[in-house]
């Protein structure tokens, strides 16, 4: 049995890549599926949160939220690092 993951629901090897670096620099474990909306995604997770691309850039979702994106913006890997913060419980480091 796999670890419970945060799902990032994406086809494009460049923005996995990222992200995934990011998750792994914060050693949350990470599950890629086939591209969906983040919400779809939070849903799928063990842990509720879930990253998609949202127009040209990514949004970070949760499940137990509504249904629009908790945060969104166009650097995958800074998306990573919030996201693996979010299942973490760690401070997100977002500047206000």
């Amino acid at each position: 049995m796999s670890p419970p993951a945060v799902i990032l629901a994406c086809d494009e090897p460049g923005v996995i890549r990222a992200v995934a670096a990011a998750f792994e620099e914060e050693g949350v474990p990470l599950r890629v599926v086939a591209a969906t909306t983040a919400r779809a995604a939070a849903l799928q997770s063990p842990l509720g949160i879930g990253l998609a691309r949202h127009d040209d850039a990514l949004a970070v979702a949760l499940a137990t939220g509504p249904d629009a994106p908790y945060v969104i913006g166009d650097d995958p890997r800074r998306m990573g690092h919030i996201a693996a913060r979010l299942a973490a419980r760690r401070p997100l480091g977002v500047e206000q």
